[in-house]
């Protein structure tokens, strides 16, 4: 059983598509904006099943970069960015990845702000965010796992397209 995986976005800014990356949305009260983006995070093959003495599920990680411009911003703000609910199930931690080949039993995934995959990137209520310092054009590296075990998995390609929200404090 072959399982591909990947979470897909585009980036929104101001409710405006400006290209291939996570969805975000960016908030603005004053002249000057900030822009977010992110290079994607594809997670490869994951093997579900263990077979004592031939195969083992593992977890299966995988990173990517969010990066954020600002410009026209007086220096000394800050920015955080939270991550939305995964769309097939509107949950957090959890989220979840669709199989959009077979349908089935979706796949439980998480995107942390660390390589430890400890700290879940938050949806700004509960989490943690990813934030920096005004001026920026700052990259963030994030980390994505699919746990183990997960076998009641159907083969086919698992996605899903994730909402970032950018909010600053010049």
């Amino acid at each position: 059983m072959k399982i591909h995986c990947r979470v897909r976005a585009v980036s929104h800014f101001n409710l405006l598509a400006l290209g291939v990356g996570l969805w975000a949305v960016a908030s603005s009260v004053m002249a000057g904006s900030c822009a977010v983006s992110s290079s994607g995070m594809a997670f490869g093959s994951y093997q579900p099943l263990t077979f004592p003495g031939k195969i083992t599920s593992a977890n299966v990680t995988s990173n990517a970069t969010v990066s954020v411009v600002c410009t026209g911003i007086v220096t000394g703000g800050s920015y955080s960015i939270a991550l939305g609910p995964s769309t097939p199930v509107n949950s957090s931690n959890p989220r979840y990845l669709t199989n959009t080949v077979n349908g089935g039993a979706n796949m439980v995934f998480n995107i942390y702000t660390e390589a430890s995959h400890t700290s879940i990137w938050g949806d700004g209520i509960s989490g943690s965010l990813v934030g920096g310092s005004i001026p920026s054009n700052q990259s963030h590296t994030v980390y994505g796992k699919i746990p183990a075990g997960q076998s009641t998995l159907k083969a086919g390609s698992f996605s899903d397209s994730l909402t970032m929200t950018l909010t600053y404090s010049p």
